[in-house]
């Protein structure tokens, strides 16, 4: 695991893309009802820090899966955003850790590990002992055999050779990474940024998520962190299969594991999903197609943003890291400009009030 550098780059990002097509909302939707992610500015800690400069020593510590590793950002080779000088900046192959990096000016250590649960992740970090770990692997094992075995009553009677190649794909895959470990001792860090549970991990069970979630951040001893939300598209994630695909137009709407963290961690959580929707385009340079509009209408992210279902690619982790930049501004947690690349914040949407996420 390398510490991740500062490139400088002396240029700032198009504020918007003229006459890009916004994203349609409902009528009966209130600003609120954004993402279920916004509160008013009076409600906010805010907390200024001198700036980033060669005396701030802060470090950002990013946990989480393969969104976090940037799997799928080398499948956007080419990934070039444009900047207010028309100079082209190549994103290509950066995860938004690595983005982030450079927005903010700050050493920003990436700790994403590919496959890994949100019990992993937690135990790797070190919020969760390693008996907690394997009493959360042995509760998720617990529940998927009992829908195994709801699933698999007509078939009781299958051969001996059947069942044995079961026990052996049954058998979990850890994801446990020693050098993580041992990096994450050194850099505990002082800004915090998690996403977990999109693996599994959690047994469906969102407080269990939030649990393992609060007790990272109290290991950290982090007063500031930010939590993002899962970029599936909804009904296809495997972490949460309680979740079905919107099936009306998107509002925009939340879903049941956004509203969960949106309400546990109020501001300090990110709608991401919400967020690249709304603005992951236009960030990234992209006009939208008929079939993004199509999409944001169910709440799906643009495929222009993806490398495949799961993952995106590099622009997509761009607009993200961009999404973490603003909301940690809006926090204090860092200044506005003070990186190697300074990001306009997206035009807000105006359509019924509906403010920017």
């Amino acid at each position: 695991m390398k510490r991740l550098g500062i490139v400088a780059i002396a240029a700032v990002l198009v504020a918007s893309l003229a006459g890009c097509r916004q994203f349609p909302t409902n009528d009966e939707t209130s600003s609120d009802a954004v993402g279920g992610d916004a509160q008013a500015e009076s409600d906010l800690d805010w907390r200024y820090y001198p700036g980033t400069s060669d005396d701030d020593t802060r470090e950002i510590v990013c946990w989480g899966d393969s969104m976090t590793q940037g799997v799928g950002a080398d499948t956007d080779e080419g990934a070039l955003v444009s900047l207010a000088d028309r100079e082209l900046y190549d994103t290509s192959y950066q995860s938004y850790p690595q983005v982030l990096s450079q927005l903010t000016g700050l050493d920003t250590y990436n700790f994403g590990v590919a496959g890994a649960t949100s019990a992993e992740i937690a135990a790797m970090q070190g919020g969760l002992t390693w008996e907690e770990l394997e009493a959360a692997e042995q509760s998720v094992e617990v529940a998927d055999a009992d829908d195994a075995n709801a699933a698999d009553d007509a078939g009781a009677n299958d051969a001996d050779d059947d069942a044995d190649a079961d026990d052996a794909d049954d058998q979990p895959v850890s994801h446990i990474d020693p050098d993580v470990i041992e990096e994450g001792e050194q850099h505990t860090g002082d800004i915090l940024v998690l996403e977990i549970g999109s693996n599994g991990g959690w047994n469906n069970d969102y407080q269990v998520l939030i649990d393992q979630y609060r007790a990272m951040i109290e290991r950290s001893g982090c007063e500031d962190y930010l939590i993002l939300g899962d970029t599936d598209d909804p009904g296809t994630s495997v972490g949460d299969t309680s979740q079905v695909p919107f099936t009306e137009d998107y509002a925009p709407r939340e879903t049941n594991w956004e509203a969960a963290l949106r309400e546990a961690f109020g501001d300090h959580f990110i709608n991401m999903r919400v967020f690249l929707i709304k603005h992951g385009l236009e960030i990234s340079g992209l006009t939208p197609t008929e079939e993004d509009v199509a999409d944001a209408r169910l709440g799906c992210i643009s495929k222009q943003l993806r490398s495949d279902w799961t993952h995106l690619n590099a622009r997509g982790y761009f607009a993200k890291a961009v999404a973490v930049y603003q909301r940690g501004v809006k926090l204090g947690y860092w200044s506005p400009g003070e990186g190697s690349i300074d990001v306009a914040k997206p035009q807000r949407h105006q359509a019924n009030g509906a403010s920017a996420d």
